[in-house]
């Protein structure tokens, strides 16, 4: 199921909670096109125009929902609720259609607040955002700070995310010394406290356009979410002193920065729909340390409440790690695995949870 199929299961939904009552506006619009049916359709894409301008004040859908102005306006037909024509005739380019139409300014809103929605339901996550400047022939994070503050911009303000922009923010943490990695970022979350990190990181390969690549990773369990590679229209020349090169790459790369940022939104906004659709449930890294009679372990998982599927990832002597999808919230997860292990008769046990990693150890080991 995608991000777009969820407006349609809870965009009534979304409007019976969250708006009180239907507001149509009736706009005058006129299109031109080479024959009737594309005038009229230019007409109505005008009329949706002009209705975002002044029911939303300060482009608060335009700038926060997931669907862009221009996506909004290609659905006219469907926030136009009836339109009378005004005037019509052929002219010598084709032909203009001037109409009456009634928009409902709620359906405008439905995308922005069926996000809204799903953001809330998924906890509002945060995003820790950086440059992660991978390998030799890539621009340095510091020289990237301008892209990175643009991405962080569009997950912040267009899809309603928490961001932690690194280069704006390396300063509240000066615990952290040097380039920000998925290492550190998870061995420092405890201050940090985000739930994906979202990395940019622009490549200069020889006689090449340069290439944007940006990676989204789930920190609690390090599951690749989305990568995008996208590359840059504009050829940059390698010549000359590295300072300078950079920032002509910077300067080539920001036109793509947006839309890259968008198509990786949308990838983990699909993540996290298909975690809150209950017959997906959300994805786990269950971890049995010095446990015998792992085989009954991995049997009595299938029968925990809320159990969707599991998938042996490591098994070796006394240990297992495997994937595991359930509809339940860690903690209720965590109770109801210690309850199976119980049942079995593994009474000393210790466990231990980290976002999305639930770690079972058996006979309380040191140093656990």
């Amino acid at each position: 199921m995608s991000f777009v199929k969820l407006y349609s299961q809870v965009g009534a939904i979304a409007i019976a909670i969250l708006l009180a009552a239907s507001t149509a506006f009736a706009v005058e619009a006129t299109g031109e096109g080479i024959d009737r049916n594309q005038a009229l359709n230019s007409a109505l894409r005008t009329a949706v125009e002009m209705q975002i301008g002044t029911a939303v004040a300060s482009e608060s859908l335009v700038e926060s929902g997931v669907l862009v102005r221009d996506e909004i306006v290609s659905h006219s037909k469907g926030y136009v609720t009836s339109y009378k024509v005004l005037q019509e005739g052929a002219t010598a380019d084709g032909y203009v259609i001037t109409i009456d139409a009634v928009v409902n300014s709620d359906l405008l809103y439905s995308d922005y607040t069926t996000l809204a929605i799903l953001q809330k339901m998924s906890g509002l996550p945060r995003l820790l955002i950086f440059g992660s400047g991978a390998g030799f022939n890539s621009v340095p994070p510091q020289s990237m700070q301008e892209l990175v503050h643009d991405v962080a911009r569009t997950f912040g303000k267009k899809f309603q995310f928490e961001v932690i922009d690194w280069p704006m923010s390396r300063a509240k943490y000066a615990e952290i010394e040097g380039s920000m990695n998925l290492k550190k970022a998870v061995k420092f979350n405890s201050l940090l406290k985000a739930d994906y990190l979202v990395t940019v990181d622009l490549k200069l390969p020889e006689h090449a356009n340069p290439v944007m690549h940006m990676t989204c990773v789930r920190i609690s369990d390090g599951l690749k979410i989305g990568e995008i590679r996208r590359p840059v229209e504009k050829y940059v020349s390698l010549s000359g002193k590295p300072a300078d090169v950079y920032s002509r790459a910077v300067e080539a790369a920001k036109p793509e920065t947006y839309w890259a940022s968008v198509r990786l939104a949308r990838e983990l906004l699909e993540n996290m729909e298909s975690e809150l659709d209950r017959g997906k449930g959300f994805r786990y890294t269950l971890t049995f340390l010095g446990f015998p009679e792992l085989s009954h372990i991995g049997t009595a998982l299938e029968d925990v409440p809320g159990f969707v599927r599991k998938e042996v990832k490591r098994q070796n002597g006394l240990n297992m790690e495997v994937a595991y999808w359930s509809t339940l919230r860690p903690e209720n997860l965590l109770k109801r695995v210690s309850t199976a292990l119980k049942d079995l008769g593994v009474e000393k046990f210790q466990s231990r949870i980290n976002g999305r990693n639930v770690r079972f150890r058996w006979q309380n080991p040191e140093g656990f």
